[in-house]
């Protein structure tokens, strides 16, 4: 909870464009749109945080983040209007946004970084992923080249774009390419079960990491059912952006994974919460962003340090970017992410970078 004043919230809408189309199963991606939100406290600190909804996961759009916006206003300096928002249209996004404002404005009174608030055991630095799209197999294979040639040693590549034999053809050209790396795939749901245990069949002499959400979302017990014959461990992604399934892939145990994205659960903490109930039963996790700013990279980058998990993040997102909000893009270094130096957040919006992305002037409620 913020322990200082706040006396103004702000915020403004921005767009980003991709380098590339990204391809995967959920859809295409061709720019990035989101919320800048700050809170201004009583001693002059400006927190940030970031609210880019994902249209093509039905979570909304920035039409939805700035009508709640204009509705609850400064209302939302107190954490209990962020509850209120409900989990409706753009309401995730921005409460990750007020979560993520709320720490950073308490990590900074506190000369900490952001990550220390979630646990006193946080990491400085944590491993990442490189992510390739969709594309042919000679692409593929360039890409992932690319990536350890960058210093990644992890590669996640998208999966069920196309037919089955495409996806392993994809796969193995990777794999002859980078011999050495651990691969990891993301399917995104686009299987069903009997394609989903041929294409693990198919898989395992190519030596892969794990796969995420390899069946539908709306299906656990079909998750359940493919992991528990699974020759590699399988991650959840999608259900965990339901409540009842949620609570159905941890008790269930239909997962060895949770991939934890806080724009799609609410924020930092949530995403803990649900990290601490997945190991409790057994579940390890790790963080992706939604390829969002330097802004919301960093809130993701923050939580993948506070967990005790090693496993590559999936935080590599930013360099798919062609503009940022920030001078600098927070970007990995040898396949690692380490925690900004400043206190708090550590990462502060540009206001001319900004201005060159925003598709509105900035809007603020006075508490």
């Amino acid at each position: 909870m913020t322990t200082t004043r706040i006396t103004t919230v702000r915020w403004r809408p921005f767009r980003l464009p991709m380098r590339h189309r990204f391809e995967a199963a959920s859809g295409m991606l061709e720019d990035r749109a989101g919320v800048l939100v700050q809170f201004v406290d009583s001693e002059g600190r400006t927190a940030t945080g970031e609210a880019s909804p994902m249209p093509s996961l039905g979570a909304g759009t920035v039409a939805d983040v700035l009508a709640l916006l204009e509705q609850h206003g400064a209302a939302l300096a107190d954490p209990a209007s962020a509850e209120a928002l409900g989990d409706g249209p753009g309401a995730m996004a921005l409460r990750c946004a007020l979560d993520v404002a709320s720490l950073d404005l308490d990590a900074q009174a506190a000369s900490r970084p952001l990550a220390a608030l979630l646990s006193e055991a946080h990491a400085p630095w944590v491993a990442v992923n490189a992510v390739i799209g969709g594309g042919p197999a000679h692409e593929v294979a360039r890409f992932g080249q690319e990536a350890l040639a960058g210093g990644y040693s992890v590669v996640k590549m998208k999966v069920g774009v196309e037919s089955l034999d495409s996806d392993l053809r994809r796969v193995a050209a990777l794999r002859d390419a980078c011999p050495e790396a651990t691969v990891r795939l993301d399917a995104n749901g686009a299987w069903d079960e009997d394609t989903a245990n041929r294409a693990i069949e198919a898989l395992y002499p190519l030596r892969i990491e794990l796969l995420e959400q390899p069946t539908p979302a709306a299906d656990v017990e079909m998750l359940a059912r493919v992991r528990e014959h699974a020759s590699l461990r399988v991650a959840a992604d999608e259900p965990l952006y339901d409540p009842a399934l949620r609570d159905q892939v941890i008790e269930r145990r239909a997962a060895d994974f949770l991939v934890l994205k806080p724009m799609l659960l609410g924020g930092l903490r949530p995403a803990m919460a649900l990290a601490r109930r997945g190991a409790e039963m057994g579940i390890n996790a790790f963080v992706t962003t939604t390829f969002d700013s330097s802004v919301g990279t960093a809130a993701s980058l923050h939580v993948a340090a506070a967990l005790p998990s090693d496993a590559a993040h999936g935080l590599a997102t930013s360099e798919h970017l062609a503009a940022d909000v920030t001078v600098q893009t927070l970007l990995p270094r040898a396949g690692r992410m380490a925690l900004p130096a400043s206190a708090g957040l550590g990462v502060t919006p540009d206001e001319a970078a900004l201005a060159a992305v925003a598709t509105a002037g900035w809007s603020e409620a006075k508490v």
